[in-house]
């Protein structure tokens, strides 16, 4: 099988696995995913973060989105264009926001256009994540051409559900592997744990 067959079966796997997580895991996994966002000292040091609008099988990063603009930094959110790609537009408050592409809120062409080369910071989203940086996405391929052209002094982390980790996200020669993933249960940075992990008071993953 090849890496497109790998990801597309993982794909399936994960968004299974995904359906089958209760919503008192999601609720208080998300809360702690928030937490353990909010304290990466790349986050606090970066003054335009690019993120993204959670989907109801995504990890609930609307808190630390509004923390964001309470600490004053300038937040983008991505406005689909076509197929595959987006484009960053400044979100100054999280409830004007319009559905787009996929039924997902996003901001209007009238809010400002951030440059990629502005941003500093990026949370992405993921079907799934694997400790040393490997993500699968949802197969639209709007975050890989997004990581081609971000910044290269720009810091990604991806969140992810720990219950959603995977061994080993198969990777082509294309796909970047994001530097940091946040999950409920700690932070994995390059690959190893940045820090003691917190003990998380859940369903094991």
């Amino acid at each position: 099988m090849d890496i497109a067959g790998e990801k597309a079966a993982l794909r399936q796997t994960m968004r299974r696995r995904a359906a089958e997580l209760s919503p008192d895991y999601r609720r208080r996994a998300s809360a702690a995913i928030c937490e353990n966002l909010l304290a990466l000292p790349e986050l606090l040091a970066a003054p335009v973060v690019f993120g993204f609008f959670p989907t109801p099988g995504e990890p609930d990063i609307l808190p630390a989105l509004e923390a964001l603009l309470a600490q004053g930094k300038e937040l983008a959110l991505p406005r689909c264009l076509s197929a595959g790609v987006m484009e960053a537009r400044q979100a100054e408050r999280l409830d004007g926001l319009s559905p787009g592409a996929y039924g997902i809120p996003e901001p209007g062409p009238d809010r400002p256009l951030i440059p990629w080369g502005a941003l500093s910071f990026a949370i992405l989203p993921c079907v799934a994540a694997d400790r040393r940086g490997g993500r699968l996405g949802h197969g639209g391929g709007y975050y890989d051409r997004f990581l081609t052209w971000a910044p290269p002094d720009m810091t990604a982390a991806v969140v992810c559900f720990s219950a959603l980790l995977a061994e080993q996200i198969p990777m082509g020669p294309l796909d970047i592997p994001i530097p940091l993933v946040v999950t409920e249960k700690g932070v994995w940075r390059e690959g190893a744990p940045a820090g003691p992990l917190p003990e998380f008071l859940g369903p094991p993953a």
